[in-house]
């Protein structure tokens, strides 16, 4: 079984093969595109894979709120119950970290109360504004915000890698335009120099 390169090998293997003469460089842009397409593939797949771990730990800072929102459903709580409550959601490769304000109302029976959950507008790229908040518990507010630090970083950390996601499309584009572009070159004629041969 023979030994799998490093990146270092598999570098110092293209630089070797690029400038030699007893090679077919015509199998070689083939495998070259060949692998600079499944890289570009690979980026794509690992990206779906990198949403999903924002994901999950965006629902780690999501379940530490609501932990504390629990533990202050008690009347010993000052300003009970908490009105604000948070959401995670990948959808689409679409990842969204919301928050909404929650109203009780008393049932028409009295038993119980209806829950009306009002969604809660982003006004920033990355971040919601404080006044978003304003109506929170005394208690809320601090929780609120380190958990939308939290949410802050991984909205910065799901933009980039959308960027990077934009950037592979337009490599995929230019790819497929070298592609043709080496593939509509003709031959020299023969009996001219080579430039390679030539060059130091």
């Amino acid at each position: 079984m023979s030994k799998r390169m490093t990146h270092q090998e598999i570098c110092a293997e293209w630089e070797s093969v690029s400038r030699a003469q007893n090679v077919n460089h015509q199998r070689g842009i083939k495998a070259a595109i060949t692998q600079c397409r499944q890289f570009l593939t690979a980026i794509h797949q690992q990206a779906d894979v990198e949403q999903a771990r924002y994901r999950y730990l965006a629902q780690r800072l999501c379940d530490h709120f609501w932990s504390h929102n629990v533990a202050h459903r008690t009347d010993q709580t000052p300003g009970y119950p908490g009105h604000f409550g948070c959401r995670v959601r990948l959808r689409r490769r679409k990842l969204e970290l919301s928050w909404y304000y929650n109203r009780f109302v008393q049932k028409k029976s009295g038993e119980g109360r209806s829950v009306f959950s009002e969604y809660i507008r982003k006004e920033g790229r990355f971040r919601y504004h404080k006044p978003a908040f304003t109506r929170a518990q005394d208690w809320e507010k601090p929780l609120i915000m380190e958990t939308e630090d939290g949410f802050e970083m991984l909205r910065r950390l799901n933009a980039n890698q959308a960027e990077l996601c934009r950037i592979v499309r337009k490599s995929e584009r230019l790819l497929k335009d070298l592609e043709e572009h080496l593939g509509g070159l003709k031959e020299a004629a023969s009996g001219s120099a080579s430039p390679s041969s030539e060059e130091g």
